[in-house]
């Protein structure tokens, strides 16, 4: 059986600068209290959007899990 990947944001590391949804709005929300949340598994062709989230989130609170 092969490895899924899905996107997780850390609660306790995003300050809702919001540069993911910059890079990534169809992916990337801010919840009410300012807290990125996202779609956890993205389409294919939408990981490189992701990848760029990643790179501009500054406090590294969005990660790839692979299970």
């Amino acid at each position: 059986m092969g490895r899924t990947r899905r996107v997780t944001v850390d609660p306790r590391l995003c300050e809702g600068h919001a540069l993911c949804l910059q890079s990534a709005p169809e992916l990337f929300d801010l919840s009410d209290d300012e807290v990125a949340t996202c779609t956890q598994q993205p389409s294919g062709e939408q990981w490189s959007l992701v990848e760029a989230a990643i790179d501009a989130c500054p406090r590294g609170a969005i990660s790839i899990v692979e299970d």
